[in-house]
């Protein structure tokens, strides 16, 4: 049996199936969305607390020479980079007026010695008299000889002190090192604030970090870390030789030194270094990436998706450190899926990990 349509019939199915078609999108377009996220899957596994921060060469020894006395300069055999052994002679400051000095005291001690030379003679010549000699004047020359004497010493005094003048004009070097820097030149006038050399023992250099008070309290000698340095592939192992115990109120920092663990170098000063300390390691933890980690209201958490795809917050505590990687401390279960990007959904929300 056919059933006929009525005149206008079709036009009102194709309206019913447009109004559907509308709805059917709307319904589509307004109603409950999976979005995709990415998440990383907590586990137990070792975990460390590195501070990485950067440091700089600088040598073990390190000084600045200054002559003690004003003059102009009359020698400066060594340059920049030259090689230089305890003791050598660094320069020599015009040590003329201290020459005179010497001349006249040594000619003063001369002529004292020649003095009580004929003391000593005039009291051996009377003592040889015997009794037939004046007890008088036997005092006298006994006491011009002891006064003679102790003149001599004065005059011999006096030539040692020239002496000692005259030296401090040569500059020695104090231990065995390198010429860094060389400001002056030869016939250059300094005076007792001049750096005529820089002189530093580049040998086992050290390396020197400044560190923030807060992070400084966790570093103490015989800490290892781990050394980078430019132009080098391999990771140096080094440990903390010395922790400032003063904090620098300029910068809040504290002053840290590492030496090189038996590495044969001779990395130039001033020489940038990167520089991990290892601060804590962990057998067993879990450790998620920072970018998870949301703070709002004085708490911290992070988002979770469940079994059935269902975003929730979960409030965590864990070791506040500045790394990439932390250490949770409660509020995380094995195996559970932790949103890398918490910004790009909500807790209720469903979603679909896409890693």
């Amino acid at each position: 049996m056919r059933i006929p349509i009525a005149k206008g019939g079709r036009g009102i199915l194709m309206i019913a199936i447009a109004i559907a078609g509308a709805g059917l999108a709307i319904f589509l377009a307004t109603g409950p969305r999976t979005t995709e996220v990415t998440a990383y899957t907590s586990a137990i596994g070792p975990a460390e607390r590195v501070l990485a921060v950067n440091g700089r060469i600088r040598p073990r020894l390190q000084v600045d020479i200054r002559p003690s006395l004003g003059g102009a300069l009359v020698a400066l055999p060594f340059d920049v980079s030259d090689q230089v052994n305890q003791g050598d002679v660094l320069a020599r400051i015009d040590d003329g007026p201290e020459a005179a000095a010497i001349t006249v005291a040594q000619a003063a001690a001369q002529a004292q010695q020649a003095t009580l030379a004929q003391a000593r003679r005039d009291v051996a010549r009377l003592e040889a008299l015997g009794e037939f000699a004046p007890g008088r004047d036997v005092e006298q020359k006994r006491l011009a000889v002891e006064e003679g004497e102790r003149e001599l010493r004065r005059r011999n005094a006096a030539v040692t002190q020239a002496s000692e003048l005259r030296e401090r004009r040569v500059l020695r070097a104090p231990f065995a090192g390198v010429i860094l820097e060389r400001p002056v030149d030869p016939g250059q006038t300094v005076s007792p604030e001049s750096v005529i050399y820089r002189l530093a023992d580049l040998s086992n250099p050290e390396i020197a970090a400044e560190v923030d008070e807060i992070y400084a309290a966790e570093i103490h000698p015989e800490m290892e870390a781990l050394v980078r340095l430019p132009g080098r592939r391999d990771t140096l192992r080094a440990k903390v030789l010395h922790v400032e115990p003063r904090v620098d109120p300029a910068t809040g920092a504290r002053d840290v030194r590492l030496a090189l663990d038996g590495a044969l170098l001779d990395p130039p000063a001033g020489l940038t270094a990167t520089i991990n300390f290892l601060i804590e390691r962990r057998a067993n933890a879990i450790s998620i990436p920072r970018s998870a980690i949301s703070e709002a209201g004085g708490k911290t958490s992070v988002l979770i998706a469940g079994a059935d795809g269902v975003v929730r917050e979960r409030v965590i505590t864990f070791v506040e450190w500045p790394a990439e990687q932390v250490i949770v401390t409660s509020g995380i279960e094995v195996g559970e899926h932790i949103l890398t990007n918490p910004a790009t959904t909500k807790p209720g929300e469903k979603v679909r990990i896409v890693n």
